[in-house]
């Protein structure tokens, strides 16, 4: 067989030991796998990740230090529902009940003061660094 790239493949007319190599389930099957390579590499390249917790009324950590392209995943630990605002208007969730996520990457450097606006004294702070 032949890769020409990962969505073409060549299948050859024989094998050195004479038996024929025109398959479609096999040459289908070599084609997804490939693919399925290719999107973990894409994806091994994802940047740095963070998680903050939301319990007791409380972002922990209530502030946090990273760099750009960080993504930040924060959680819902407890059966009160809860949001994520940043007071500049940068990202806001939905209500998030217990369990539920919501992530954000922070794409430039500087300070990001959020709380949450069901209970306005929960805050946190993200602060976005270039790496030194």
């Amino acid at each position: 067989m032949t890769v020409r790239d990962p969505m073409h493949f060549v299948a050859n007319q024989e094998t050195p030991s004479g038996v024929g190599c025109k398959s479609q389930s096999v040459l289908r099957a070599l084609r997804l796998t490939i693919l399925f390579l290719a999107e973990d590499a894409n994806n091994a390249g994802a940047g740095p990740v963070a998680t903050v917790s939301m319990d007791h009324n409380t972002f922990i950590p209530g502030e946090i230090t990273v760099v750009p392209g960080t993504t930040v995943t924060w959680v819902n630990k407890e059966a009160m529902p809860h949001t994520v605002v940043d007071l500049n208007k940068g990202f806001r969730s939905k209500t998030l009940a217990k369990d539920a996520s919501f992530s954000f990457t922070f794409a430039t450097a500087g300070d990001y003061d959020y709380l949450c606006s069901i209970h306005p004294n929960m805050k946190g702070k993200v602060i976005v660094k270039p790496a030194s």
